[in-house]
């Protein structure tokens, strides 16, 4: 006959390793399921659950015997893959705003020199944009036009030009992160 829940929490509370690794078993794969639909990234749903269970093992006197510890789990799950989407939030904030700084010093000076791998990628990539893309990327970068002010040079709406500035900088950032991935592959 299998041990109640409860028993189990309480033997952990009381510090037995084994009584957790059972807990474990009986709450892994749902707990995987439970992060898997709040965050499908195949190698973050490990990870997110074993820092939920290295979490729960940690905090295991807080945890009230007899209450749901399934739902206490799903609840640390989700403070921790908030707190990843969250980080992942600010770093593509952060590369967008890299990426608008690097294309402001272009066009201020030119062409950059290639203090770093990424400026050279900029360039690269930049060279391999149509003429329009290129064109709006002038027009907001180098004339420091603001979107209002480009719409109407291309009979567009203020919303298109914004949306296109930012597919541009999605465009530019995924060959930068490309070649990247390629540098540090190659032999």
């Amino acid at each position: 006959m299998d041990e109640s829940e409860d028993s189990l929490v309480r033997r952990v509370q009381k510090g037995d390793l084994s009584a957790f690794e059972e807990l474990i078993n009986l709450h892994g794969s749902a707990l995987r399921a439970f992060v898997a639909m709040k965050l499908p990234i195949p190698h973050l749903i490990d990870e997110i659950a074993h820092e939920t269970f290295v979490f729960a093992h940690r905090h295991i006197l807080d945890f009230q015997a007899g209450t749901n510890f399934g739902k206490w789990l799903r609840a640390i799950a989700y403070n921790l893959v908030r707190k990843e989407t969250l980080r992942h939030q600010r770093t593509k904030k952060n590369q967008e705003k890299f990426l608008d700084h690097c294309l402001m010093q272009r066009a201020g000076r030119g062409h950059l020199t290639a203090e770093s791998p990424i400026v050279a990628y900029l360039e690269e990539c930049l060279e391999k944009l149509p003429e329009r893309q290129m064109e709006l990327l002038r027009h907001r970068y180098t004339l420091s036009e603001s979107s209002r002010e480009i719409s109407k040079i291309f009979r567009q709406s203020d919303a298109w030009v914004r949306t296109n500035l930012s597919r541009i900088r999605t465009t530019l950032r995924n060959c930068i992160e490309n070649k990247l991935d390629f540098d540090s592959v190659k032999p």
